[in-house]
């Protein structure tokens, strides 16, 4: 799908999509993640909502407990502002903790534990919701529109960022989707069409707050651009990101690692710590047999075989070779080779955060399977 240029800048056309749907009365729910996208999709929703006389803006939140510091000073700072009608929730759902492989999961403001083990503690301004999914959030019964009215929430997302969100925001036709969910919420991403410059310039042009992590990390070597804020034990890519907040917040790093198993050696050993290591003269199959199915967590085990099992008779139907080594296989996908299939689900990858469509076939971990009464997700329990 070619671009199409129009003649104004990104920054006036994200103000004007969102002009637009205050003006034709919808309900409007910024969802805030304490990162620069969501910041700037907050400020240029109170923009518009001047413009129509729409303040305050609905905002929403759920607290992860562990976050890079700085995030929920900034979340609480945007709280306070006038312009702002904030609802601070927490759910006590499970988020990933790739260092442990035992159980992958820690319950955010854990209730087993002693309120001196978080990592901190929600503000009072915060309340509890029973639902774990993220979809949860944002929806009709906490947010009610007006009569033949719909209800949007607005997300952060820039198709620039990554291939998935492009093909995400193309295949919805624009920058709110043609349908609306099971809760029957439209999301709209305003500055689809941004870059990260964009972003940084808006930021820096009009003097906007934003979360101080970016600068901190930045001074430790961390370009802003390959800053995520998200909980930062979820995925092997952000194992450099720990490393470095680990020299910059120390006293935060040391409260993570007496809350969360592993995480210590995770910054000590780096990749490693989260991926196989092949022993002398073994091949990346008998690698992949030691180290996901007869040395692994029953939970690993089990889903690593189911995996592997369909990759494989996947290969089987259009190949009369044998599964390769090391080079994916062209028709297999990403995960068409032995060496592959070992990294991915030596963590499980509970939350198929890279397994992606693949990964359906063996769904999400449920809470209920390390903690009874637990319960299961109600839809993607993503953050």
């Amino acid at each position: 799908m070619p671009k199409r240029y129009i003649e104004k800048t990104v920054f006036d056309a994200s103000v004007e999509r969102m002009v637009k749907l205050y003006e034709q009365g919808h309900r409007i729910v910024v969802s805030f993640s304490g990162g620069k996208d969501s910041g700037v999709c907050l400020e240029i929703c109170i923009i518009a909502a001047k413009i129509t006389n729409k303040l305050p803006i609905d905002v929403i939140m759920r607290d992860e407990e562990i976050m890079f510091p700085g995030t929920f000073e900034y979340a609480e700072r945007i709280a306070q502002r006038p312009e702002v009608n904030f609802h601070w929730i927490y759910a006590c759902q499970p988020i990933i903790n790739i260092f442990n492989r035992e159980c992958p999961y820690f319950w955010v403001f854990d209730p087993l534990l002693e309120l001196d083990q978080w990592v901190r503690r929600p503000p009072s301004i915060a309340y509890k919701i029973d639902n774990l999914d993220i979809g949860h959030m944002t929806i009709p019964k906490r947010f009610p529109p007006k009569k033949g009215k719909n209800l949007y929430a607005v997300i952060g997302i820039t198709a620039g960022e990554s291939q998935n969100r492009m093909r995400s925001i193309y295949s919805r036709g624009g920058y709110v989707t043609k349908k609306a969910n099971k809760y029957g919420v439209y999301n709209v991403a305003p500055i689809y069409d941004w870059k990260v410059g964009d972003i940084f310039k808006a930021i820096k042009d009009n003097n906007w707050d934003w979360n101080s992590a970016y600068d901190v990390l930045a001074r430790h070597g961390i370009p802003k651009t390959q800053v995520r804020i998200a909980p930062p034990t979820m995925q092997p890519a952000g194992i450099k990101l720990v490393q470095v907040a680990a020299r910059a917040w120390p006293l935060w790093f040391n409260k993570v690692c007496e809350r969360l198993h592993g995480v210590r050696n995770g910054v000590y050993y780096g990749q490693r710590s989260v991926e196989p290591i092949r022993k002398y003269n073994e091949t990346w199959k008998e690698c992949f047999f030691r180290t996901c199915l007869n040395e692994a967590p029953k939970w690993i085990a089990e889903r690593s075989m189911k995996f592997s099992e369909s990759i494989i008779r996947t290969h089987n139907n259009h190949s009369i070779s044998d599964f390769p080594e090391k080079t994916s296989c062209f028709l297999c996908g990403q995960w068409g080779c032995w060496e592959k299939l070992a990294k991915i689900m030596y963590t499980g990858d509970p939350f198929l955060s890279r397994l992606g469509a693949q990964g359906q076939l063996i769904g999400y971990v449920e809470p209920e399977y390390f903690r009874q009464g637990a319960g299961k997700w109600d839809g993607k329990p993503t953050f």
